[in-house]
């Protein structure tokens, strides 16, 4: 094992997480999810993997709550049945679990594209015999940071850090924002070895390619479709943030700023899922129209989707020169990308896997066996019906709890409904080309947000006696051992 030089900027930011309480080092979390491209260990024995910055802060989250008893205890609620959280981790000690057995029992079964790397960081391009692999290990490894990750943001929002943990998620936007400003301008001075000290994964890099003369914007992230898919996920945050009127200045600077990155990042994934992400935003303001609880923001967007946006490709179909800029790049993007040497590539990964699904009777090869183009096949194949039908059972109870009316706290209710959202936008997005059934911490994030915003306010099982003597806010009783009886945002 080795550390980067930005390895030790997390140990730094972990250590004073500790010290500083969860607030701290929930920030610190939202902002490193940002770092897709960037590695803090690497670990040579496991096939090459690089550990990112959120990955290893994540461990630090988990001791920081460890350290405060009532947030411990909120944490562990999180899980319990029937809440989305308990199906959640159904969900990841299955997949872990068969990434120990499933691999072995069907070795040799059938002919799969592995998800393990070799110690340049690179994937085999050539099917081999299913077998166990490295990929096991680490696949294993990363769900359960994802739980762990999930379960405290989902115990933190129930003891009142929802409208914390939402601002940290819009300055995270307004940063990605500006990694693509960045990223744009080191392009095109000649300077994007700037940006290596935040790009030292052992990961191919598509930093410098474009397209019909757009650069491919990738910021922090290893491609362009990375960085599209959460861009979008941050896109579906903070747009309903601003329907809803929660925070709406920054929500809707943020909707703003993030917008046109997608838009511009020419990812296919980002353009496909934006496109049923829009339609989404479109049906729940009519549903609001029609129900006459509409307010202003939700008018103003369906006014801006429903008119100004195609009078906007009316006057640009006017415009040749760049109207053919336009189409050429779509064309390229999203009608021709099946048969290019990437979209074959990736329609031979999800066909294999589909195949692996069937040749392991439907249980699946096991967790980080199988590499595929979408989390749907990746899910089949890698975790067969039972893990899939877990995920789903997860997913519809996330939905459910955003339909359901819940007395009480509209913003709190508003945050939980946009980080819903952001976990479709997400799933949306990995759905089209995810590689694994990793969804990342990112949407373990939003997920646990909205998990715990969407359910009732956790109360201590043991309560001190109280009086307003020794009555102390929230911060006050965030120091090591100790945790706030009630929390306020």
């Amino acid at each position: 094992m080795s550390i980067d030089p930005i390895g030790f900027v997390v140990l730094l930011l972990g250590a004073l997480s500790m010290l500083n309480g969860a607030r701290f080092a929930v920030t610190a979390l939202c902002l490193s999810t940002l770092l897709g491209a960037a590695a803090a260990l690497q670990l040579p024995a496991l096939g090459g993997s690089s550990i990112q910055p959120s990955h290893l802060l994540v461990l630090f989250l988990v001791m920081t709550v460890l350290l405060r008893p009532v947030q411990m205890q909120a944490t562990l609620a999180s899980i319990a049945y029937p809440g989305p959280g308990f199906w959640f981790a159904c969900y990841i000690l299955f997949s872990v679990v068969s990434s120990f057995f499933l691999p072995r029992i069907f070795a040799g079964a059938t002919l799969v594209y592995s998800s393990a790397r070799d110690p340049s960081g690179m994937m085999s391009t050539v099917a081999a015999p299913l077998a166990p692999g490295s990929s096991n290990i680490s696949q294993s490894v990363y769900l359960l940071g994802d739980l762990a990750c999930f379960a405290v943001v989902a115990g933190l929002a129930r003891l009142g850090y929802g409208r914390f943990i939402a601002r940290q998620l819009i300055v995270a936007s307004i940063a990605c924002f500006a990694f693509a400003l960045i990223d744009l301008a080191t392009f095109q001075i000649g300077q994007a070895q700037l940006l290596d000290i935040i790009r030292n994964a052992n990961y191919t890099m598509h930093t410098a390619e474009t397209i019909h003369g757009f650069k491919r914007i990738v910021g922090p992230f290893p491609e362009a479709s990375a960085y599209g898919a959460v861009a979008l996920a941050y896109f579906a945050f903070t747009l309903m943030l601003w329907l809803e009127r929660v925070q709406s200045r920054m929500a809707g600077l943020a909707t703003l700023l993030i917008g046109p990155t997608i838009v511009l990042c020419t990812s296919t994934t980002a353009y496909v899922a934006g496109v049923f992400l829009v339609c989404m935003f479109v049906l729940f303001c009519l549903k609001r129209l029609i129900g006459g609880s509409a307010t202003t923001p939700h008018v103003t967007f369906l006014a801006i989707t429903l008119f100004f946006i195609p009078c906007a490709i009316t006057a640009l179909s006017l415009v040749p020169d760049a109207w053919n800029s336009i189409a050429g790049l779509l064309t390229t993007t999203v009608s021709d990308k099946l048969q290019s040497q990437s979209g074959e590539e990736r329609t031979a990964w999800n066909t294999l896997a589909l195949i692996a699904f069937v040749d392991t009777a439907t249980f699946g090869a096991g967790l980080g066996t199988v590499r595929a183009s979408s989390f749907i096949a990746a899910l089949l194949s890698n975790v067969g019906l039972t893990g899939t039908a877990l995920f789903a059972v997860f997913v519809y109870s996330l939905m459910r709890a955003a339909g359901r009316h819940k007395s009480g706290d509209r913003q709190t209710h508003a945050i939980g409904t946009a980080a819903v959202m952001a976990s479709i936008a997400q799933i949306g997005s990995a759905a089209i080309s995810g590689s694994g059934t990793d969804l990342g911490l990112l949407f373990s994030t939003s997920a646990g947000l909205a998990a715990g915003c969407l359910a009732e306010a956790y109360v201590p099982r043991h309560r001190a006696p109280s009086s307003p003597a020794n009555r102390r806010p929230i911060e006050a009783s965030a120091s090591p051992l100790r945790a706030p009886m009630f929390s306020t945002p």
